[in-house]
């Protein structure tokens, strides 16, 4: 009996932190020009704890974020995160839905789309 209570309240603590809402970054980045800049600092910032998906666009110089709601990011810790990777972190706007995973699945995001993005 005892078992079956364990599992029971383990199974409801998993089921509250997966549908934890999720909140968007997106971030103003200078520095960023080719593909291998975009993985390495979508790569960084997932190592942050919370932050769920990430996603660079090359063109307008922004990495979008989705991270759990109860994750705090700091302007401080971004600068010094991006610094280590050679960009200049510029700033953040926060929106309250993440939208990241609704992508087309045919839309190439984040690295593959810095790859095959048209070159001017």
């Amino acid at each position: 009996m005892k078992k079956a209570i364990l599992i029971t309240a383990g199974l409801a603590m998993l089921s509250v932190s997966a549908t934890a809402k999720d909140v968007q970054y997106e971030l103003r980045v200078d520095g960023m020009t080719c593909p291998f800049c975009a993985a390495t600092s979508e790569k960084a910032l997932k190592k942050i704890e919370g932050v769920n998906l990430a996603s660079t666009d090359l063109e307008k110089a922004t990495i979008r974020i989705c991270a759990a709601e109860d994750v705090e990011i700091t302007d401080e810790q971004l600068t010094k995160l991006l610094k280590k990777k050679g960009f200049t972190y510029v700033s953040k706007t926060k929106q309250e839905t993440c939208t990241l995973g609704e992508a087309k699945t045919d839309t190439k995001t984040g690295f593959w789309q810095s790859i095959f993005h048209k070159h001017t």
